[in-house]
């Protein structure tokens, strides 16, 4: 599984290191990209890490995931 997110609020490094470790976090991921430049991230990992369970992981931060893609 492959996933592209794009997610609103990260403004510097601090919070896509805050964004990272989130995402990392969650349970089947194996690995995660984040730039914030370009406001987006890709997470890879088992198939059965499912779209509810990458937005619950932001959900208490201040970042919003504004959409998911599979890669």
């Amino acid at each position: 599984m492959e996933k592209n997110l794009l997610i609103e609020g990260m403004t510097c490094d601090g919070c896509a290191n805050t964004v990272l470790r989130k995402l990392q976090s969650i349970e089947g991921v194996d690995e995660v990209t984040v730039d914030r430049k370009t406001n987006s991230a890709v997470i890879k990992g088992e198939n059965n890490v499912s779209d509810k369970a990458i937005h619950e992981s932001l959900a208490d931060l201040k970042y919003n995931i504004i959409e998911i893609n599979d890669i």
